[in-house]
């Protein structure tokens, strides 16, 4: 059977800009794959509407309508930040693009205008 030999790890394999975009890359996907993958990355409030919002709950559905029973649409989970209104119907809260979220599980960023 053949003997499979690992090269020994000198000072300088750490060494210089090849590693550090080798690592870099490593450590990023690394990063997306612990998040859930790059689905996960998406939600990101840019304050375009002066309402930005932080998802407290675990997974967060958004619907179509102010309902439970309207069309799901997406799925926020914790720590997403999202653009809303100040639209609350319903116990729903509108968000940006016409969409919906149930508005207690969603907590105004500082500075924001939310009310």
């Amino acid at each position: 059977m053949a003997r499979i030999q690992v090269p020994k790890l000198e000072a300088k394999t750490f060494k210089g800009w090849a590693f550090v975009l080798v690592a870099g890359t490593a450590l990023a996907f690394v990063a997306i794959l612990d998040r859930g993958g790059l689905d996960e990355v998406r939600a990101s409030a840019d304050g375009s509407t002066g309402c930005q919002l932080e998802v407290a709950a675990d997974q967060l559905n958004v619907r179509a309508g102010p309902s439970e029973g309207a069309p799901l649409v997406d799925t926020l989970v914790r720590g997403d930040r999202i653009d809303g209104t100040r639209v609350v119907t319903g116990g729903f809260r509108e968000l940006e693009g016409n969409r919906w979220a149930f508005n207690q599980f969603l907590t105004p960023l500082p500075g924001t205008n939310c009310a």
